[in-house]
């Protein structure tokens, strides 16, 4: 009887070190947050331009919306077993000395493109579907976007006509 209740001690402190051990590494809910608001500021100074994310528009360039199409996406969520319907006309802005090339690259890759909004939308949780911004949606499918077309030309993306109902 006693070696067991040592043994069970033994683990007890070994669980509780781990405990100590966890929360002294791992940071704070304030520290991530401090860290996710400072992050973009230094990229801004750093003047660090990654593939997908278009140069910044000049003040007085000029821009244009180009149609990217309807889109009418069902996905079940068989978790909730619920399925969610969501129906949008989505355009991009691109600099209008870009309108040319923009339209050739997307008619090559259309279909592409068409499949990666919907695999986007369709792996969207609802937090994300209801922000009344859709901002982290819009930049998923902004850095989709100018991957398939293979340049930072879309420099922002617009949804019009958007609807979420889930049943």
């Amino acid at each position: 009887m006693k070696a067991k209740i040592q043994i069970l001690g033994g683990i007890l402190v070994l669980v509780v070190l781990e405990c100590a051990v966890a929360y002294l590494v791992l940071p704070s809910q304030q520290d991530v947050i401090r860290a996710a608001e400072t992050q973009p500021k230094e990229g801004e100074t750093a003047g660090v331009q990654t593939a997908n994310e278009a140069a910044p528009l000049a003040a007085n360039e000029e821009t244009v919306e180009i149609d990217l199409n309807e889109f009418g996406i069902t996905a079940y969520r068989p978790l909730s077993e619920s399925t969610m319907r969501i129906d949008f006309h989505l355009y991009a802005t691109i600099r209008a000395s870009d309108q040319s090339e923009f339209e050739s690259l997307m008619e090559k890759n259309k279909n592409r493109f068409r499949e990666q909004v919907i695999v986007t939308v369709r792996s969207s949780d609802e937090g994300e579907l209801t922000d009344p911004s859709l901002g982290l949606l819009k930049r998923k499918i902004l850095e989709k976007t100018n991957s398939i077309l293979g340049k930072p030309m879309v420099h922002s993306i617009v949804f019009s006509e958007f609807s979420f109902v889930e049943q």
